[in-house]
């Protein structure tokens, strides 16, 4: 008789697997066993590999993508309050070019002479 019904559904031994486990209280804090088998990945590890191994490697994988998720979530709140930071007043153009005394006539040399002293 118990044979007839371990081939009707072959997961009922792993459902109270996890039954007891959750019971026993070794599951990972946190972790939700009616999430995690409505998620294909946590079927898939109880096809590979024992209960207990894939609850905890599922968690595992969990608290990974959640640390990636935050790291990125931490990476675009810098890149936020960076872009935020007061910009340049400055013009960015090229600087005006250099007066070129050995080119100037006398004439402008002493016009240029002139103004610099007025200035001064």
């Amino acid at each position: 008789m118990k044979e007839t019904m371990m081939e009707e559904n072959p997961y009922r031994g792993i459902g109270e697997e996890l039954a007891r486990l959750e019971r026993e209280g070794k599951l990972p804090e946190g972790f939700d066993l009616e999430a995690a088998c409505g998620d294909a990945t946590f079927v898939n590890l109880l096809q590979e590999l024992e209960p207990y191994g894939a609850v905890r490697v599922y968690a595992a994988e969990k608290a990974a993508e959640d640390a990636k998720a935050s790291a990125r979530e931490e990476l675009s709140r810098e890149a936020m309050r960076r872009s935020q930071l007061p910009k340049s007043t400055r013009a960015s153009r090229a600087l005006a070019p250099e007066e070129d005394y050995a080119a100037m006539s006398p004439e402008a040399f002493r016009a240029l002479e002139n103004r610099l002293r007025n200035h001064a």
